[in-house]
């Protein structure tokens, strides 16, 4: 018996590069239907670029912060000069 749904459907292509994920994950989840699984690593997959994309927004922020805050590490008033140390202006 099939049962409806409220929740809205939405169609894949099971392409060779999905077909080809499925198969590399598919004995990590045995007996789940192919549907599941593209539903579960599909939100896996969610979960892992927004954590990636978190990651990369604050090691930019680390980085801006050091070199804006970061005056011990830096010789700030040579780096002001550096166009007269480099070329004698």
């Amino acid at each position: 018996m099939v049962v409806p749904t409220t929740w809205k459907r939405i169609a894949v292509l099971e392409d060779p590069a999905l077909a080809e994920a499925l198969s590399r994950v598919a004995s990590l989840y045995p007996g789940v239907p192919v549907a599941r699984l593209v539903h579960d690593l599909a939100i896996k997959g969610a979960e892992a670029a927004a954590e990636e994309r978190a990651n990369s927004d604050r090691k930019i922020q680390e980085l801006i912060k050091w070199s804006t805050e970061g005056r011990g590490l830096i010789d700030w008033d040579a780096l002001d000069r550096i166009d007269e140390e480099a070329w004698g202006n």
